[in-house]
Order: C-alpha cells, then structure tokens, then sequence
C-alpha cells in the first residue's frame, strides 16, 4: 500500500504543532551549530582532520606527492601550525575541491570549510526531502527533526570532515536517476565516489535496477575528473593511489593511519570481528579480514535477492525505492574498516525511512519498537555512550559491550529493516 503524497512534505504548514516542531528543529539545530560546534572550531587551532586535507593540496600544488605523509607533516611543522598530521586517504580528484585554500592559512581555511560544510548539509536535507517528498505529507518535518538532533551533524564540522558533499552530490545523482536522467545522474554519483570513496557502493544499485547507462556515466566521471587532476596529482601520483594507497583499505593500515582500529568510537563490522580476531593494533588480522569479507558479500548477495532488478521507477512504491537507496547507505558504514562518529550522517536517510514505514504501519508492532532503540542511540552524542562505558566496573565490562557497540549495533538494526521495507512485493491492482 503506497503512502500518500503530500502537498508540500511539510504537513501543509496549516498545523500549529507542526510548525511548533519545525520552528524547535531549526532552533536546535542553530544552538547545536554555533553553540555546540562553532565554539569548539574556534578553540581548535590545529584545525583536526582538516589539516589532511589542507597539506595535501598545498604539497600537491608544489610538486610533491599528497599521500607522502613525512611530506605532509613537514609541511605543517614548515608552518609552524602542528608537529604531523594523519595520512590524506582520498582519490587524486579530491585535490580539486580544496585548491580554493591553497591561499589562505589552515585555521582560516577550516573555519571557513565549518561553514562551507553547513552550508553542504542543508542543501543536501533539502535535496533529500525535495527528492522524496511522495512518501509522506510529514515527510519534511519529520527530516527536519532527525537532523536537529543527529549529533554526527555539528561533530563533521568541528572534525573539518567532508562527508556533507559527498552525500549531497550522491543524493543529487540518485535523484536525477530517478527521474529518468541516467548520464547527469551517474556522472554526479561518479563523481561523489572520487572526493568520498564510498559513494561508488551505489553502483551496485545502479546495477542491481539494470540501470547500466549510470554505471558508464558514474566510471566516465572517474576518468574525467582523473584526468582534470592531473595538474595537482600527476599519473604516477594516482597510479601509487590506485595500487599502493587503496589497497591498504581492506587492511585496515590507511596509508600508515596510526589509529588504532579499536578505538572506543569505530563502528563498523571490520571493528567488531577485530575485537574477536585481533591483528596488530592497525592491521586486521587473516582471519578478521576473511570474516570482513564474508560481512560485505552476504549483505550485498541479501540485496540482490530482496531488490529485484525488474522494479522500475514507475511502478515502484516511493517508500520501497527510499529503502532500498538507504539500504545501500547504511551498508557503506558497515564494511569499512573505520567508521567513525562523523561518517554516521549517511544513515539519516534509513533513519527516516525507519520512522515512516513505522507511521504508514509497514513495520510490524516488536520492529517499531527495535526501530526506536536503533534511532535514539544512532543520534545520541557519542561521549554519553563512552562515559556510561567506561563508568562501567570491570565486572560488567563483559555485558557492557552492548554499550560500547550501541551504535554499530543501531546500524546492523536500519540495514535489516531497510531490507524489510525496501523488498519487492506482488503489485496488488
């Protein structure tokens, strides 16, 4: 049974309450902003993982090899601004979206990518609503809420990270796919998956839909902006990408990352088999890395058999389709071998997608319950989780590790419910 479409997605702004709500979710949302992050982005002078970002497009701008680390951090220490830096991890092409800050400081360019990043966010919820406004009448405002109150939201600024246009170009790119635009959608996707490598998962779905026009579009886009780049990252730059650098991504090494792979915070499947099969603190182990691989096929062959190709873009139900775009989402948290805080902002879709398939009554009545757990502890601030943890005495170390995995396990929660909402059914007439 379809959803109602809505005239505007906001419940007809004629609601007091509803406004109510609206008006509280922009509110919190400025105080958790300003507040909450601007304040702490103004403390942070060494400018957190931004500071990857801005040395790498400064080395590649003087010839040098962006994922060089030593490079990097004698740049900073040239600066005078921090002894090192973590490795850059991104593709070549990424280079591109920081050139504007090769004339201006680190801490002036982080503030000003604070902002820049904001400004990606809401433009990409507004996307998101625009783009699936046939779900729900409350669709917006329900949007408007979860936004407010994701803590992963001002913890991407304050972290300097670039997850927002990612999401916004890959929203974009999805929507124009829908709308029968395959080679501006694919493109846009293609080239969300070059500035954030996780975006490429969707190309599954491309395939899984049939929709082989966005595929060529997505790996046409790859080629593009490699070949755009080569002014700031030259071939032998981006062959040592594509064959030393990314490989290290199943590994969990990173290009030499020196975080610990079970730091209290990561949330992925990769993190949890680690802690059963420990490797050497910043590499998997082979056994944890075969188990890694066994976590990433038997959800992606799971999509395969819930979400058959034949459904198309007519005929499917605007709440089944949401599901499954938000299935893929939530699966590109999961299989890497880091997932951090601030990585969580791609499971705002399924989120969504959660709270109107329990409105619309598609959940059954013991899943909307599961949905509601897997909601509050998606949103609620990391470091709450972490003190109720280590507040813990050792005795309840053991059971505590449903705390210490509360939002890993919140993920596994959305996957397996987008799986249930976004399978196929028989088309009643």
């Amino acid at each position: 049974m379809a959803v109602g479409t809505a005239r505007d997605g906001f419940g007809g702004g004629v609601d007091p309450l509803r406004r109510f709500l609206l008006v509280l979710a922009v509110t919190w949302h400025v105080l958790a902003v300003v507040f909450g992050g601007w304040s702490q982005a103004t403390d942070a002078a060494k400018a957190r993982d931004f500071a990857s970002y801005y040395y790498a497009v400064q080395v590649a701008a003087d010839g040098g090899d962006p994922y060089d680390t030593k490079a990097l951090s004698e740049a900073a220490r040239d600066d005078g601004t921090r002894r090192g830096v973590h490795p850059f991890l991104y593709a070549p092409p990424f280079l591109l979206g920081m050139s504007w800050a090769l004339t201006s400081t680190l801490l002036g360019a982080y503030r000003m990518w604070f902002w820049m990043d904001e400004a990606f966010a809401i433009a990409a919820m507004l996307v998101l609503w625009r783009w699936w406004r046939p779900v729900s009448r409350d669709l917006g405002l329900v949007l408007a809420l979860l936004f407010a109150a994701m803590t992963a939201v001002p913890n991407n600024h304050v972290m300097g990270q670039a997850n927002f246009p990612g999401l916004l170009l890959t929203f974009v790119g999805l929507w124009a796919v829908d709308r029968e635009r395959p080679g501006l959608g694919g493109f846009l996707v293609g080239t969300a998956a070059m500035l954030k490598m996780s975006p490429a998962l969707f190309l599954v779905l491309f395939v899984l839909r049939g929709q082989w026009r966005a595929v060529a579009a997505a790996i046409g886009a790859a080629i593009f902006w490699s070949v755009a780049v080569l002014p700031l990252a030259g071939p032998s730059v981006q062959l040592r990408f594509y064959t030393e650098i990314l490989p290290t991504f199943s590994t969990g090494y990173y290009n030499g990352l020196s975080v610990p792979i079970s730091l209290f915070g990561n949330h992925s499947w990769p993190n949890l088999v680690d802690g059963l099969a420990p490797g050497r603190g910043h590499t998997l182990s082979t056994a944890a890395r075969f188990w890694t691989l066994v976590g990433t096929v038997a959800p992606l062959s799971s999509a395969f058999l819930l979400f058959p190709r034949s459904t198309s873009p007519e005929a499917a139900d605007p709440l089944v389709r949401a599901a499954q775009v938000s299935y893929f989402a939530v699966l590109l948290l999961l299989v890497p071998v880091y997932t951090y805080e601030h990585h969580l902002v791609f499971a705002l879709p399924a989120a969504l997608v959660a709270v109107e398939a329990a409105r619309s009554g598609r959940l059954p009545r013991p899943m909307v319950l599961v949905v509601a757990a897997c909601i509050a502890v998606l949103l609620v601030d990391l470091q709450l989780l972490k003190g109720l943890y280590e507040g813990l005495s050792p005795a309840f170390r053991g059971p505590g590790v449903v705390i210490r995995e509360a939002k890993f396990l919140s993920l596994v929660g959305l996957l397996v419910t987008m799986g249930f909402v976004g399978r196929v059914r028989p088309v009643t007439p």
